[in-house]
């Protein structure tokens, strides 16, 4: 059983694993057996995730694409520690906040396989990966109903846990801070299509998976779905666009607009 949230116990856990700590973010095993992951302030936290969604705002246009303001260090993680408890409460499945100090958060282990990884372990049993593109989408839907929303929900950032069940991690910055809720939750189903149309397209489920989306779009509120469609409008023109030279970034973009 574990230890109550900064209990004793965690504080000095926290102080133990940065002492050996030699990246922002680290996986760590406890005396007690318990996995943890330690984040750590920096000048600036996972700016590979700014360039990745630059480069597709830049290409598309698409506004809901722009990458969130993250100020990075101390800030970054109090964002963190608010949003994972704003979702907690909701009742939306996300790491628990185990200790705290100013430079530095300790949370829960929700899982070890992200739904990407998921989607290339049954990319061969198609109705078993449509079934995980599905709960996916169930799941970011779920997370709405509840009046909530994530950060950057890419399939990386969800964790199957099972065949009901996914988790979010990474929410070092707060979309709300800088657009509506209804965009919001557009920005969370075209990040969610973002890091999944290209390896539909690739694994031969496209046109299922494209049913599949455009079914749960048409439940969601009308303001969420013009945004997304008049997102999504925006790259019609690249949908031919499937040669290997034009690159990864180009590719899922085109991949997405096959979902106009």
């Amino acid at each position: 059983m574990s230890e109550p949230v900064n209990s004793p116990f965690y504080l000095q856990a926290l102080k133990q694993c940065l002492s050996k700590q030699t990246k922002l973010m680290q996986k760590h095993s406890l005396s007690n057996g318990q996995t943890v992951w330690v984040r750590r302030a920096g000048a600036r936290n996972s700016i590979w995730r700014y360039r990745l969604m630059k480069v597709a705002q830049k290409i598309s246009g698409i506004h809901m694409l722009q990458p969130v303001p993250n100020l990075g260090g101390i800030t970054s993680l109090q964002t963190e520690a608010q949003r994972l408890q704003e979702l907690a409460r909701a009742g939306i499945y996300v790491p628990k906040i185990l200790a705290q100090q100013d430079n530095a958060n300790m949370i829960s282990d929700i899982g070890k396989n992200n739904l990407e990884k998921e989607w290339w372990l049954c990319h061969n049993e198609h109705k078993i990966l449509l079934q995980r593109w599905q709960l996916g989408l169930n799941a970011i839907a779920n997370v709405h109903q509840h009046q909530q929303y994530l950060s950057e929900s890419f399939a990386r950032n969800m964790i199957f846990v099972n065949d009901s069940l996914i988790g979010f991690i990474d929410f070092e910055d707060d979309p709300l801070s800088a657009m509506s809720l209804p965009q919001c939750h557009a920005r969370d189903f075209l990040c969610y299509l973002h890091s999944g149309a290209l390896l539909m397209t690739e694994f031969g489920v496209s046109a299922e998976a494209r049913e599949l989306w455009h079914n749960l779009i048409a439940l969601q509120p009308e303001a969420i779905q013009s945004i997304i469609h008049t997102s999504l409008h925006k790259i019609r023109w690249m949908r031919r666009l499937t040669a290997q030279f034009y690159g990864k970034d180009t590719l899922k973009l085109a991949a997405m607009a096959n979902f106009t």
